[in-house]
């Protein structure tokens, strides 16, 4: 497969603080801009910057990408091909101490929620469709807990679940997630012993290959272009540029009691999951499917933690936006 990411027409705004930094990020990492990307910031009540990249039509239906572990807002540009056709924008905000916003000390899944509202606020939005990919599922849960009037609809794709949902997986969770998770698990202590391995493992672009390797053979093929390869790469090494703390937060965040339940989201959500997943196991979304009051889940034979979003992004972006009966 190839992906065709034209540099004409691609929208870029002015770098102050960092606003420009996602174009220049793309080019440093040798990705072509996607045709209408453009990046910016927004400035917290608190002074911090949030960064976020804007993906498709600015007409489109709005839909905020809640990228994975650890990522930035360059993974969601995977999805860009296929906006425009679709009627939909992308908008994906980088997440506290990735890539280009600012890190706060003690974030919580709530305090996630809290950001993006001013995001949605400054960008006039009034309401979204939320997608969570891996580890961004936890923060898009977190977007249908704490702000369901701003919430359209919503799907997780191949997501991370609450602890109980990883700590009844953990057998079946890829080596890396699983030890790092074990480590995490002991506490705010082990933090810094997390830290350092994680950086040297996901910012190496052999380890990546190495992952590659180890995961499902239709991930396997999706990894071999290297148009997706390369945003993956980039995305983990622009996600990474402060270092390893944001990744560490998340994994404890992701391990430690979350400040809701499940069983508050009264909206539905679906739950795409690749079958073949090595990464984060179909069992996963099951769990998942049993804490939510109204699942839809979509268990999709054959598919892996890297294909599933890939070769079947037109098909989770119609049924987030409302046109999932088009032909």
């Amino acid at each position: 497969m190839s992906i065709d990411w034209s540099r004409k027409d691609a929208r870029t705004t002015a770098d102050t603080g960092g606003v420009g930094g996602g174009a220049r990020a793309l080019r440093r990492y040798g990705i072509v801009i996607p045709s209408g990307a453009s990046f910016g910031s927004v400035t917290l009540p608190d002074g911090r910057l949030l960064a976020y990249a804007d993906y498709g039509p600015p007409s489109g239906t709005p839909i905020l990408y809640c990228h994975g572990f650890p990522s930035c807002s360059l993974e969601a540009g995977l999805l860009a091909p296929v906006l425009a056709a679709e009627g939909a924008r992308i908008i994906a905000p980088d997440r506290p101490g990735y890539g280009r916003s600012s890190p706060l000390k003690g974030r919580t899944l709530r305090s996630f929620a809290d950001d993006v509202a001013v995001l949605l606020d400054t960008l006039g939005l009034g309401s979204v469709a939320v997608v969570g990919v891996s580890g961004g599922g936890p923060y898009a849960l977190s977007l249908l807990a704490h702000m369901p009037q701003r919430v359209t609809r919503s799907a997780l794709v191949g997501a991370l679940g609450p602890p109980e949902a990883l700590r009844a997986c953990r057998d079946d969770l890829f080596p890396l997630v699983r030890g790092a998770l074990h480590l995490a698990d002991l506490g705010p202590v082990l933090a810094p012993l997390v830290a350092w391995p994680v950086t040297r493992f996901l910012r190496l672009r052999g380890r990546l290959r190495l992952g590659a390797r180890l995961a499902s053979a239709a991930d396997c093929e999706v990894l071999a272009d290297p148009a997706v390869l390369d945003v993956l790469v980039a995305a983990q090494y622009e996600g990474m540029r402060r270092g390893a703390q944001a990744a560490v937060q998340d994994l404890l965040l992701y391990v430690r009691p979350w400040d809701f339940s499940l069983a508050e989201i009264s909206s539905e959500c679906a739950l795409w999951q690749g079958a073949a997943d090595r990464i984060v196991p179909a069992r996963m979304a099951l769990e998942i499917a049993a804490l939510l009051p109204r699942a839809r889940p979509h268990l999709i034979e054959g598919e892996g933690h890297y294909s599933l979003p890939i070769r079947y992004r037109t098909t989770i972006i119609r049924d987030v936006i409302g046109q999932g009966d088009r032909s």
